[in-house]
């Protein structure tokens, strides 16, 4: 074989790989679309900027819903998209954490954000102060339902993009998602987790 045969060969194998990587992003991202944990949503992408609105419900009450929010530091454990959740600073009602995430095959993230507790009105603030590849401003919203059995946890977020990103919105739209539901799934799980003796 001629150097030139060899060439295209080894283009047809990375555009088949890049090709592969795209279409199984879309088959992950695809199978968090019907997720039940998630009752209203709202996605959209205009550029570099995707503002972001998913609604979900938790069985448990609003205090115990808020204090596991609230306990970032420790999402690590409860929520498997979180690879690290570190606690940097911790003053009054604001936390500063680092922290690593990664959502369907996407490359591992990191960003050190900044909470802040309102607890009256049962809301947690967040926003980055360092990050790779995008800056994020958001809030969990909690309320209780009627009973006080559950509570409505209202995820609102602004992605501005820091690099330019190769992935379909679909994708990240699906990353996001992914991340929500297994935020969801892992408060739940914590609420049933027996309480620590001592």
């Amino acid at each position: 074989m001629n150097a030139k045969t060899i060439g295209a060969a080894v283009v047809g194998i990375i555009v088949l790989a890049v090709g592969w990587y795209f279409y199984d992003m879309q088959r992950q991202a695809a199978k968090w679309k019907n997720a039940k944990e998630i009752v209203e949503e709202s996605f959209n992408k205009d550029g570099g900027v995707a503002t972001i609105r998913y609604v979900g419900v938790i069985n448990g009450p609003i205090d115990k819903v808020q204090d596991a929010v609230w306990n970032v530091e420790r999402v690590s454990t409860m929520v498997e998209n979180f690879k690290k959740s570190e606690l940097i600073k911790e003053e009054g009602n604001t936390k500063t954490v680092l922290m690593q995430l990664q959502a369907l095959n996407l490359p591992l993230q990191q960003y050190t954000m900044v909470f802040t507790l309102d607890k009256a009105n049962h809301t947690v603030n967040f926003k980055t102060i360092q990050s790779q590849a995008a800056d994020l401003e958001g809030s969990y919203k909690l309320e209780a339902s009627p009973d006080g059995q559950r509570t409505q946890i209202v995820y609102a977020v602004k992605s501005t993009d820091k690099i330019a990103v190769p992935f379909p919105a679909s994708v990240i739209e699906g990353a996001n998602r992914e991340v929500f539901v297994n935020t969801v799934r892992g408060i739940e799980k914590n609420l049933k987790a027996p309480a620590p003796a001592g």
